[in-house]
């Protein structure tokens, strides 16, 4: 498996149909995919709006089709129907997967994608032919899964994989160390022991990168 990471400049954008989003809203989360088509992409969005704008500008817009408001927790979230040549281009690629949350913000807009090689290698030069990203970071999931597994012991391994997919190392911790060792039925003490000499391990290699 493959990730790739693209970015598009304010300067890369605003020559497009991008710039009626920019006149619009300072930043635009997009939080969840709800339906995924080659005619377009249902999503749920987080608007943060420049002064005296609202959701009637972003229905203004060509490509957006505002579905409908959400106002969950005083929150100005929408549900948009997306037909950005950009947005059909990774819809109509197969074998890829677009990571949410990413943000359109203050005129640029960074994504995050997965997939099979050859399909992260045909989307990227369908992105170059049609608006060249000015950044492009590629790296190979499995290169860097057995990179870890060379760094840590098998018990290190299990148990920092275990703590990430968790959210342990979220900013707000969804687990605790007590329910990790629980669930790999181990002793606090032993797990935290582990944990530690894997986060330590990974920053040591991390800082030798860097020299």
């Amino acid at each position: 498996m493959r990730e790739v990471t693209l970015t598009w400049s304010r300067e890369a954008l605003g020559t497009t149909s991008f710039s009626q989003l920019d006149e619009t809203v300072q930043k635009l989360s997009i939080m969840g995919h709800l339906n995924i088509t080659k005619d377009g992409v249902r999503q749920i969005a987080m608007p943060i709006y420049r002064d005296g704008k609202s959701s009637e500008d972003m229905e203004a817009i060509e490509f957006i089709t505002v579905e409908q408001h959400l106002n969950e927790r005083e929150s100005d979230a929408l549900v948009i129907w997306n037909e950005h040549p950009l947005v059909l281009l990774a819809s109509g690629t197969e074998n890829i997967h677009i990571f949410p949350p990413y943000e359109y913000e203050n005129g640029s807009i960074t994504v995050t994608v997965r997939g099979l090689p050859d399909a992260i290698s045909t989307f990227v030069n369908l992105c170059k032919a049609f608006l060249p990203p000015d950044k492009i970071s590629v790296q190979n999931i499995q290169q860097q899964d057995e990179l870890f597994k060379e760094l840590l012991t098998n018990r290190q391994y299990e148990c920092i994989t275990l703590a990430s997919q968790h959210g342990y190392y979220e900013h707000e911790r969804k687990v605790t160390i007590q329910g990790l060792a629980e669930a790999m039925n181990i002793a606090r003490s032993t797990f935290q022991e582990h944990l530690q000499a894997a986060e330590e391990a990974i920053l040591r290699w991390s800082s030798e990168q860097l020299r």
